[in-house]
């Protein structure tokens, strides 16, 4: 996946899409696989928006039952079992522990009931079946968790993933099979026959023409929808998203747990050898591009952690926090945990196509819809394929297989320890080789980003190659996260491909 912005002058596309995360992308690897010339541009990095800075669940949303969506959770736990066997590499299962306590807003028996219905939604696609945990096993196997009022617990299985690793792995494999995709490309005006944009790495304006275009720029969909003419939005509720991040704690489960303060579901989840606790859900007015979290987010989160878990978390143990912007449609009132997960098409008097809402595990799914919208309009009658495509870094081996021996492979051959070895497969899959063999020209390649973490520097220069990095930020917390991890990163001065901070 190389960024080619002269080949978006050329001709006219079948389809362009506006917006480079997990919805734009999989619109554009959906379309090629139909046969559609396909363009996608973002003013920005690929999955520097909500993709980026979700909870990193692959789930069927066991909350939403409670809200009575259950056709979006049957969807949710379908198209999860669909990521285990299509991303191997990146979407793996997770355990989830949910500890009842006496007087909780859902009482022990509604979340048996809940879990019982998980169950049977998932159907085939099940993990794993939930259990109950006995209070005397919950707290043998959860000795983290603060005994009082607790009664007991239940443990069940969903997946977790690396979201801004999946958003990109989505687009490489739509690059493969022939879109033309580049960051750092904005749209500034859209019309019937495409869009008028800018290169915003070197300020030159050009015009990409299409017979179609979509508008999948989550948080920013209702400024394009007005950019095309569109006056009827708006058509979002934004709702945001905070979460921390803190240094690993030894979990080998994931909470999901109700906060005190407002009955609210947050998670306290092992991810990347980090926790992760989030989220807020609050309804935000300021904006996709002025997005901060506050200091009300951060105490918010670690109050909530600190009713449940040991040993307690301070704000000097917090490493770093992100905050995302949810693009919920503006359908329902009420506070914005009511607001439902599910997507809308809207069509403009202009003839752009807009997505708006939607969750990222039933990502492929969405992009089916939008596609065979885009396929009725252009008369193509081509049907989707992404159910079984498995993506561009999953191996055709079974993957426990492929990794044991793939990692040994790169250990012997580039004398990599085999935690390196084992994090570049985890990471990048097939690629993994790929990776590793810049290592014949760099072999100080193989020295750690950071002492402690498992990122090589051989990686920048595959991700500056192969993955369109362009800015530090693009490498430290889209195709790592180092950046998240160790924020002093991002101000520092950065050289990417491979090459030391300095």
């Amino acid at each position: 996946m190389q960024r080619n912005v002269d080949a978006l002058r050329d001709g006219t596309f079948d389809l362009l899409i506006v917006g480079g995360g997990i919805t734009g992308a999989g619109v554009a690897l959906d379309a090629s696989l139909r046969g559609f010339r396909v363009a996608l541009i973002d003013k920005g990095d690929f999955a520097s928006g909500t993709s980026s800075a979700s909870s990193k669940l692959v789930h069927g949303g066991i909350r939403y039952l409670e809200h009575g969506d259950f056709p979006l959770v049957y969807e949710a736990l379908h198209e999860r079992g669909r990521l285990l066997e299509n991303a191997p590499h990146i979407v793996h299962p997770l355990r989830f522990v949910i500890p009842f306590h006496a007087g909780a807003r859902v009482p022990a028996w509604k979340w048996r009931v809940g879990l019982t219905l998980y169950d049977l939604l998932a159907g085939t696609s099940n993990v794993r079946r939930s259990r109950p945990l006995p209070l005397r096993s919950l707290r043998r196997e959860e000795p983290w968790l603060l005994p009082e009022g607790l009664r007991g617990g239940a443990a069940y299985f969903d997946a977790q993933m690396d979201d801004a690793r999946l958003c990109i792995e989505v687009m490489q494999s739509a690059s493969a099979e022939g879109a033309n995709v580049a960051n750092y490309v904005e749209a500034v005006a859209l019309d019937r026959t495409g869009a008028r944009v800018v290169d915003r790495r070197d300020g030159t304006e050009f015009t990409i023409r299409a017979r179609q275009v979509v508008n999948a720029a989550g948080p920013w969909v209702d400024a394009l929808c007005k950019r095309a003419g569109d006056s009827s939005g708006p058509y979002l509720k934004p709702s945001k998203g905070v979460h921390l991040i803190a240094e690993g704690r030894g979990l080998t489960s994931a909470f999901l747990l109700l906060h005190p303060a407002d009955g609210r579901v947050f998670f306290v989840i092992p991810w990347l050898g980090k926790t992760l606790v989030g989220t807020t859900d609050t309804f935000d007015a300021d904006g996709p591009d002025r997005l901060a979290v506050t200091d009300a987010d951060v105490a918010y989160l670690l109050e909530g952690h600190n009713r449940y878990l040991t040993p307690a978390l301070e704000r000097r143990d917090v490493l770093g926090a992100f905050a995302g912007l949810r693009p919920l449609i503006a359908s329902r009132p009420g506070d914005p945990s009511a607001l439902s997960r599910e997507f809308r098409l809207i069509e403009s008097p202009g003839g752009l196509i807009s997505v708006a809402g939607g969750k990222y595990t039933t990502y492929r799914r969405m992009a089916e819809v939008v596609t065979d919208a885009v396929a009725r309009r252009l008369r193509r009658t081509r049907r989707g394929r992404t159910a079984r495509y498995r993506l561009n870094g999953t191996p055709r081996q079974p993957w426990a297989d492929f990794r044991k021996r793939t990692a040994a492979e790169l250990s012997a051959r580039h004398g990599l320890s085999e935690p390196a070895a084992r994090h570049l497969v985890g990471r990048y899959g097939r690629r993994a080789v790929d990776v590793a063999s810049y290592l014949k020209e760099n072999p100080e390649g193989a020295v750690a980003v950071v002492p402690g973490e498992p990122d090589l520097r051989v990686e920048f220069a595959y991700q500056r190659d192969h993955e369109m990095a362009l800015e530090s930020a693009d490498f430290l917390l889209r195709r790592t996260r180092l950046g998240l991890f160790h924020p002093h990163l991002l101000k520092a001065p950065f050289t990417g491909g491979g090459r030391d901070h300095s």
